[in-house]
């Protein structure tokens, strides 16, 4: 008889999560940063370059993005730094590919990498790592 009370009791308790370092806005595709920053990467309409919404840039001091990807075996990638002083909000649109005169878009591109770095005003760093599919 106890032992059919244990698993009465079991079945009706549910497991809780935790909550993460990172809040997702599913409506919008919005990813907030422990540290405030908002971080909203989005392909372009054509898919030959991401759009990269950063705000709150007053809760850090800076950001450096790095976007690595392979084409056709070869690994290729873009990097850059948003200083605090840009802005409450700043957008990067990296392309995949070059520009001089004419644009030259990469083909064939798989794992494709979105690495955010953000310095706060303690001197401490925050990591957050996106897989982006073409």
């Amino acid at each position: 008889m106890l032992l059919g009370l244990v698993f009465i009791f079991t079945s009706i308790v549910e497991a809780k999560y935790l909550p993460r370092f990172t809040n997702i806005n599913k409506n919008v595709g919005i990813r907030i940063i422990s540290s405030g920053l908002v971080v909203s990467p989005k392909l372009r309409n054509d898919r030959r370059a991401l759009i990269l919404s950063l705000s709150n840039l007053q809760k850090v001091n800076n950001i450096t993005y790095t976007l690595m990807y392979q084409t056709n075996g070869k690994d290729e990638g873009v990097s850059g730094l948003i200083d605090s002083s840009a802005g409450s909000s700043a957008t990067r649109e990296l392309l995949f590919g070059t520009c001089s005169d004419v644009c030259r878009y990469h083909e064939n591109i798989t794992n494709m990498k979105l690495e955010i770095i953000s310095v706060l005003p303690n001197g401490k760093q925050t990591l957050k790592r996106y897989r982006i599919k073409v």
